[in-house]
């Protein structure tokens, strides 16, 4: 794979074909957009045309550094992410990243570092962070991944271009998932439409079996009644097997898909109450349906709502309880539905 691979990110492949031909790269870079649109590739295929055998504006994907780089061998070519069943990037890392730095390159002019999951660092690993990028050698360059831009620390950011990536457009990731995952057509069509431009996501999706747990959440959601938010809750756990998830990050990634699920079926209601017509509706098989359902809304009950689902996404990337953050946030999207107190907990 080079450069002419990379999909739907035209722009940012011909800005940095251009910094390489005129050896303009700078010393630190940001790589924000959300998940599986191809920062993490996009990076690798950056340090191959960097460090590549043959110079030019592109990776030759031929030569011994071009192949050493796609098997993780290169020893100029440094990445760090969060570890195992850690939620950030600790300290050690970061001070392994200094001393890494402190040698000179061993097999090219540069040293470069790639930096996944960087919103993840915490207060200690930022600051540490912070002091390479005020006085990085001049043969370093340092890529940080970030899906969350407003996570990561202002004085970080500032010392950083920020490049920014667009999602993938929902052909792109319905070929890629028929062609490196042999997805037949419909369910490829199916997961590219609701995967929001990631094919990481989309990913996701056909090995969890979303579609039918989406079909299940819908059609569960269609019947609520205003005492259903316990019992709903338990049944969401189970149904969505949530208990059988050992590590706690996947749980937490999974339990997160949950939740966008959620928001879609209220976006669509709020589509169908607002009647955007050049607004695609994601949950098709069901439009009548969300149509008719959209009249026991307001338009300010779901905007609400979807804010009480968007808070739950929040209290989940702050460590939340799963059980209790899923039964508070039906309870209170039942107190709204309903226009009455529903028993939960605050």
């Amino acid at each position: 794979m080079s450069f002419k691979n990379i999909s739907c990110q035209n722009r940012i492949v011909e800005l940095f074909k251009n910094v390489i031909a005129n050896s303009r790269l700078s010393h630190a870079y940001i790589f924000t957009g959300q998940e599986g649109v191809g920062k993490t590739v996009f990076s690798r295929e950056l340090a191959k045309a960097v460090f590549c055998q043959r110079p030019g504006p592109d990776a030759c994907d031929t030569c011994n550094t071009c192949q050493r780089i796609d098997n993780n061998n290169y020893s100029d070519l440094f990445l760090i992410s969060p570890e195992k069943n850690s939620r950030v990037i600790k300290i050690d890392q970061l001070k392994y990243l200094q001393e890494v730095l402190n040698v000179k390159p061993l097999e090219s002019k540069y040293k470069m570092v790639i930096i996944q999951s960087a919103d993840r660092m915490n207060e200690a690993s930022s600051n540490c962070l912070l002091k390479t990028l005020e006085e990085p050698p001049g043969y370093a360059h340092i890529i940080l991944i970030a899906t969350s831009l407003e996570s990561v620390k202002d004085t970080i950011r500032s010392r950083c271009q920020i490049i920014r990536f667009s999602p993938l457009s929902i052909p792109v990731v319905k070929d890629i998932l028929i062609n490196n995952l042999h997805l037949e057509h419909k369910q490829a069509e199916r997961l590219a439409f609701i995967s929001n431009g990631s094919v990481e996501r989309a990913a996701l999706l056909s090995d969890s079996g979303a579609l039918e747990k989406k079909n299940w959440l819908v059609d569960h959601l269609l019947t609520l009644k205003p005492d259903d938010n316990l019992t709903f809750s338990k049944e969401l756990i189970s149904e969505w097997h949530i208990q059988d998830i050992d590590v706690l990050e996947e749980k937490r990634a999974f339990v997160k898909e949950l939740l966008f699920s959620f928001l879609l079926y209220y976006r669509d209601l709020l589509v169908c109450k607002i009647g955007v017509c050049n607004l695609p509706v994601y949950h098709t098989d069901w439009r009548d349906t969300l149509l008719s359902k959209s009249a026991s809304f307001s338009e300010d009950m779901l905007f609400q709502i979807v804010h009480i689902i968007k808070t739950s996404l929040e209290y989940l990337d702050a460590n939340a309880n799963i059980n209790l953050l899923l039964e508070n946030m039906i309870t209170k999207i039942l107190q709204l539905q309903f226009g009455k107190f529903v028993y939960g907990h605050d």
